[in-house]
């Protein structure tokens, strides 16, 4: 082990390993179970694909809910069958696949085919130095395009490199160096200490704007609407219209808000605010978000739109979603500080993250779990409600209550200025 870095897994389901006789046994059974040759429960399997059977039966145009539940029940399935063989068997074949598909998406293989028709191997060797035959798409192979889900893999890739090079990482910095956004594992791997992600990722317009393009594909997975009932603010927002219905803090080319703008027509007669960084807002077009206000702003500097004296009143509403995940909670507390001094005595502040479990669900979404993995590389996490509680107290906030999503571990976390009094 490296001196001042701990390792230790969650406990799961309340089990934990804690090094006394007990674990000791548990780790015996453990072996056991991987040298077990047939581990595996036929009469669980048939259970599974009986009760898949019947949820595919009720599900003839799944809701994103039932459709990850359906997925799950998939797994359920291969997962009574699995022997410990199939399971690395399995990791093996993912890793190599991943390799040859990486490689095809960088060298422009992919993008070269064309959508309809075929290539010669000419044509493509010509194009990307590839071999003979003749190639075509298939509906799967498309997923790669850069302009379908390519750009979103190429990524996951990329990260994949700083996870190889976290050993290396762990050795050679402190513990406390994780938190620093300049020593991030990112940063670290591709040579680029002394920058921040975004600062890396930003060295290279075509490929930022690829990340821009990702982030706005996967966020139609991620859920928006649905939970804070922005409709009960019909009345707070008509009766003082000059204050901005909703500022979207960080809220890259305007998804949150064209929701906002598609659930709610007219969106009570209130103005809507876009604040991002400058190589985000200039991307956009007026017809890309109509009706809605572009404003370039950093999350660590004051925030302009506020309570007099200031260029702007106050909103009724500070959204910020998916945002203070790429960060400790420490920096968190710094980008909170500069809007709640700007907030007004009815604004609230909506946060919308994932909540991590106080004890991880193994047989629940695995998303939430590598999404964290991803964000430790750029110095980031996903956190539980206790760790947003503490730090929404230390900036002066108090959590309303939560709103789940259903869909996932999404949530959206309400929180006002900390009042006396308050009913």
């Amino acid at each position: 082990m490296c001196p001042g870095w701990s390792f230790r897994l969650p406990a799961l389901n309340g089990l934990d390993d804690s090094g006394d006789r007990a674990a000791s046994r548990k780790r015996v059974v453990l072996v056991a179970w991987v040298n077990t040759i047939t581990m595996y429960n036929t009469s669980a399997a048939l259970k599974a694909a009986e009760e898949l059977v019947e949820a595919l039966k009720r599900a003839s145009t799944a809701s994103v809910v039932e459709h990850h539940d359906l997925l799950k029940r998939v797994d359920g399935v291969r997962m009574a069958l699995e022997q410990p063989y199939d399971i690395i068997a399995k990791q093996v074949k993912c890793i190599n696949l991943f390799g040859a598909l990486y490689s095809l998406s960088k060298l422009g293989v992919v993008d070269t085919v064309p959508a309809e028709g075929t290539i010669t191997s000419a044509e493509l060797a010509a194009a990307a130095n590839t071999g003979p035959d003749t190639y075509a798409h298939n509906a799967a192979s498309q997923a790669y395009n850069v302009k379908a889900l390519g750009g979103y893999f190429s990524m996951c890739m990329d990260f994949n490199k700083v996870f190889m090079a976290f050993p290396d990482y762990v050795k050679s910095h402190a513990p406390d160096d994780v938190f620093d956004l300049k020593k991030s594992p990112f940063a670290y791997t591709f040579g680029k200490e002394g920058k921040t992600y975004y600062e890396v990722i930003d060295e290279d317009p075509d490929q930022r704007q690829v990340w821009n393009h990702v982030l706005q594909s996967l966020e139609k997975n991620m859920p928006i609407a649905g939970m804070f009932p922005f409709e009960s603010l019909k009345a707070q927002v008509e009766k003082e219209p000059e204050r901005a219905f909703m500022a979207d803090i960080g809220g890259g080319k305007g998804q949150a808000l064209l929701k906002l703008q598609e659930s709610i027509p007219g969106v009570f007669g209130g103005k809507l605010i876009l604040q991002d960084l400058p190589l985000v807002i200039n991307t956009l077009a007026p017809e890309d978000i109509p009706d809605i206000e572009k404003m370039a702003y950093d999350t660590f500097t004051p925030q302009p739109v506020k309570s007099k004296p200031g260029p702007s009143p106050d909103a009724h509403v500070y959204f910020m979603r998916r945002l203070l995940h790429d960060f400790y909670n420490p920096v968190c507390v710094e980008i909170l500080r500069n809007t709640v001094s700007s907030m007004g005595p009815d604004s609230r502040l909506i946060v919308c993250d994932m909540l991590v479990p106080e004890k991880a669900d193994v047989n629940g979404s695995k998303e939430l779990y590598w999404l964290d993995l991803n964000l430790m590389c750029i110095s980031g996490k996903e956190k539980k409600l206790t760790e947003f509680v503490e730090i929404f107290d230390a900036v002066g906030l108090e959590l309303v209550k939560v709103w789940p999503s259903g869909v996932g571990a999404t949530v959206q976390l309400e929180t006002r200025l900390k009042r006396e009094g308050r009913p």
